[in-house]
C-alpha cells in the first residue's frame, strides 16, 4: 500500500507498522484524517490528498502526521523552529531547505508571496513585509515570512510555527516538513 524508495524503506516500514496498531476511527478523530477504501486522506494546503498517492518525503511525514496524537488546540503563540525543535544541529538544515527556497523565489517579489499562499487558502498576516499563515496539515499551521530587503541588507524570510507543532512532530519532521511546504507554496507560484 506505501510505496517505498531505497532509504526510506525503514522509515515508510516502521512508520505504517506503527500506524496499522491504530484503529482507523481513532487515527482520524486524533489528526483530522479521512479514512476510505483501505486509505488516508489528509488536507495537505487545503486541497485532500490520498496517503497512498503522496510523494514520498510527504508520505513519511503523514504517517508520522497519523499516528502522533498530538495537541489539537493551537496555542496561538508562534515559535521559531530553534524553539520547536531545540535540537540546534538540524537548524542548519532547516534554513537550506526550508527558508533559503523560500526567499530565493519571494524575496524579491513579496507579493508574489501572499498571491501564492491565498490561492492555496492561506491567510495574510501582519510580519515583514509579506507573511501569511496557513493550515499545512489539519492541526499544523505555519506562518511564513518574507522581508524584501533593501541596498543594505539581502532578502531574508522565516517560517514560524504554532508551539503546539511540538507535539506532531520531531526536530527532523519538522525541517523536512517546512521544506516540503516551501516547495509547494514555489511550485504553487510557477503555475500562477
Amino acid at each position: 500500500m506505501y510505496n517505498t524508495v531505497m532509504g526510506y524503506d525503514d522509515a515508510i516500514n516502521l512508520a505504517a507498522k506503527k500506524l496499522a496498531c491504530i484503529p482507523p476511527q481513532e487515527v482520524c478523530e486524533s489528526c483530522g484524517a479521512r479514512y476510505e477504501n483501505d486509505d488516508f486522506f489528509l488536507p495537505w494546503f487545503n486541497i485532500e490528498s490520498a496517503l497512498s498517492a503522496a510523494p514520498i518525503h510527504n508520505k513519511i511525514l503523514w504517517l508520522h502526521y497519523l499516528t502522533a496524537n498530538g495537541q489539537k488546540k493551537m496555542t496561538g503563540q508562534l515559535i521559531a523552529y530553534r524553539e520547536a525543535a531545540p535540537a540546534l544541529f538540524y537548524e542548519p538544515n532547516f534554513y537550506k531547505r526550508a527558508v533559503k527556497p523560500l526567499v530565493n523565489c519571494f524575496g524579491k517579489a513579496p507579493d508574489k508571496l501572499l498571491k501564492t499562499g491565498i490561492a492555496l487558502g492561506g491567510k495574510a498576516d501582519t510580519l515583514g513585509d509579506a507573511s501569511l499563515t496557513i493550515n499545512v496539515l489539519p492541526y499544523i499551521p505555519m506562518t511564513f515570512i518574507i522581508w524584501e530587503g533593501s541596498e543594505e541588507f539581502p532578502p531574508d524570510g522565516n517560517i514560524l510555527f504554532d508551539k503546539s507543532a511540538k507535539s506532531w512532530f520531531a526536530a527532523e519532521d519538522l525541517a523536512v516538513l517546512a521544506g516540503a511546504a516551501a516547495a509547494e507554496l514555489i511550485y504553487a507560484a510557477s503555475n500562477l
